[in-house]
């Protein structure tokens, strides 16, 4: 594809991911809620001095960060849409970032394909794109893992220093904290980084570790006040969410399943949560069908591919390396929910998203090289996952997104009432934000 087309294209999966995102899911409770705490910090002119809910234990994550997301968007612009605007802009260029890494990356595999995959597959669609916590996780995650994966060497070629590295892997790391309790998933990982450093270069050791600090610091900054003028009720307590969950045992096959599905289509989930409510949505946009239909057994073949591609005879360094770190990275997962009071929900853990995706391109190329014709099976489910989301965006529309009832968020806005919106647990619970 010729560089002007090729920009052109780019600049159509940006229409259609903004499109999207407008017109994404608002009405469930828990986006709701996000985006109150933002639209509270802005209507009453106060610091948000805590995060996310975790409903379970009635406590909330510390820090600001999250509703200063929401509420800086509305001092800059004070319409309903303006938090969507935002977070589509900022992961639009953290995906265009990664999709272009891949792309240097698997020079081998079309360059529009890459884009296409890494900016529209069903979970990135899902969750980079409406108000709601685990959608900013992976602006943070992505850069946090890009940077991994440089500093343990896992291609011959740089293109990150590790004087960068270590700084974006502590920014992110704090600024995660303050959006979702999966961070904890990302220290592992450090401390791999860090013991690889120490392995190969003792003499920088010293000096990675205070960037490392000084990207945490900053990252820290948001939520300093949080720790200084803490809620005495015990609301940042999110401790007190560490259970011991031994039932996670019989978890095993499907927290693999969904981790390794992040990185292809996942029409079901993405349709409903019942077969009445996804073959309803099919039906009332009656030529997405075909699309769906390929992407619904695409879904289940991907999966098959990046299992079996696990046990290829491969000996180049960056495919060793990379497997394990994703067979390593499921283990991490499959160990945590031994110790969370959630279950395994896809949300949980999709900060692990990244993982998944550069190891699905590691598949991709192999069996490429083994079957030509899996590559055009991939650029057909790649347009059909652009039409696919057009459709369930229409249904989206009419059904679940802002527009439903737009009307009374524009007057919470004006009126500088978030409560004409809807109540915060908070108020119903008398201590957080």
């Amino acid at each position: 594809m010729k560089q002007k087309y090729f920009l052109l294209f780019v600049i159509g999966l940006f229409v259609l991911r903004m499109a999207y995102g407008l017109v994404s899911d608002f009405w469930e409770e828990d986006n709701k809620q996000i985006y109150l705490i933002g639209l509270k910090s802005y209507t009453t002119e106060t610091w948000p001095y805590y995060g996310p809910d975790i409903v379970y234990t009635k406590t909330q994550i510390p820090g600001a960060l999250q509703g200063l997301l929401i509420s800086l968007p509305l001092h800059l612009l004070a319409i309903p849409e303006a938090p969507f605007l935002f977070l589509g802009l900022l992961s639009f260029a953290i995906l265009v970032f990664f999709a272009n890494y891949l792309a240097h990356r698997f020079s081998d595999i079309p360059k529009w394909l890459i884009y296409t995959i890494v900016l529209t597959t069903s979970w990135v669609m899902h969750f980079s794109m409406s108000v709601v916590n685990p959608s900013y996780v992976i602006l943070f995650s992505i850069p946090f893992f890009v940077c991994f994966v440089e500093i343990i060497d896992v291609y011959k070629s740089k293109r990150i220093t590790n004087t960068t590295a270590f700084f974006v892997i502590g920014i992110s790391t704090t600024l995660v904290m303050q959006i979702h309790m999966s961070w904890v998933l990302l220290l592992p990982f450090t401390a791999v980084a860090f013991a690889y450093t120490l392995y190969n270069s003792r003499k920088s050791f010293i000096k990675y570790s205070l960037l490392y600090i000084l990207g945490a610091s900053i990252g820290a900054l948001t939520l300093l006040p949080t720790l200084f003028f803490p809620d005495a009720s015990g609301t940042g307590d999110v401790a007190s969410n560490i259970v011991f969950n031994w039932e996670n045992f019989k978890n095993i096959g499907t927290i693999l399943t969904r981790f390794l599905i992040f990185a292809g289509y996942e029409v079901p989930y993405m349709l409903g949560t019942s077969t009445e409510a996804r073959l309803a949505v099919v039906e009332h946009q009656l030529w997405m069908a075909p699309f769906t239909a390929y992407l619904y057994l695409f879904g289940f073949a991907q999966v098959a591919l990046f299992i079996i591609s696990f046990f290829q005879k491969n000996d180049s360094g960056d495919w060793r390396k990379m497997k394990w770190i994703t067979f390593g990275s499921y283990l991490l997962i499959f160990a945590s929910f031994f110790f969370s009071i959630k279950g395994p929900a896809p949300h949980t853990f999709y900060i692990m998203l990244p993982i998944a995706m550069i190891y699905s391109f590691h598949c991709y190329r192999w069996i490429i090289s083994k079957k030509k014709f899996f590559a055009t099976l991939l650029q057909i489910a790649a347009i059909s996952g652009i039409l696919f989301h057009i459709g369930l965006g229409i249904d989206k529309y009419e059904n679940k997104s802002l527009y439903k009832n737009r009307a009374l968020i524009q007057n919470a806005i004006d009126q500088k009432d978030y409560k004409i919106l809807g109540t915060r647990r908070s108020d119903v619970l008398g201590h957080g934000y």
